[in-house]
């Protein structure tokens, strides 16, 4: 199972509402970092257990997904 590490949270600014938004960065065992919204993640968390996501990092072949079993975030 693919995992990913909760590294930090940082704001930036959405370009259309020109709010701020938190963002959740994480590291993906396989070396790469994505951000998610962490109001999406306060919405899909489960009070106990592990949090499941589709993988960013899912393995492509011509664009287009083959396999994405999800990815664990850990750490938050």
């Amino acid at each position: 199972m693919e995992t990913a590490k909760f590294v930090t949270e940082v704001t930036v600014v959405d370009p259309d509402s020109k709010g701020e938004v938190q963002l959740s960065v994480f590291k993906h065992c396989r070396g790469g970092m994505f951000a998610m919204d962490s109001s999406y993640l306060d919405q899909v968390l489960p009070d106990e257990g592990d949090c499941m996501i589709p993988d960013p990092f899912g393995v492509f072949e011509k664009g287009i997904f083959i396999s994405n079993d999800g990815v664990k975030l850990t750490g938050i």
